[in-house]
């Protein structure tokens, strides 16, 4: 299932929310990952938390998919 299933006309708030969250996230492993001063413990974190986020986000859309 893909993460633009759900019809953008019927995105709930909390989908919309954790579709922001894991794009902020994506742009902030990306700006990491550029600079010399990231550590590997760091960007691991990032990528920990943006897995998270993805999996909500899945969640989120079979729930609102089956309602």
């Amino acid at each position: 299932m893909s993460l633009t299933t759900v019809s953008e006309n019927s995105v709930n708030p909390r989908i919309q929310s954790l579709r922001e969250k894991h794009s902020a996230l994506s742009e902030e492993i990306e700006n990491a990952q550029k600079s010399l001063s990231t550590t590997d413990y760091f960007l691991s974190q990032l990528k920990k938390q943006k897995l998270m986020v993805k999996e909500k986000l899945a969640a989120e859309e079979r729930e609102a998919v089956g309602q």
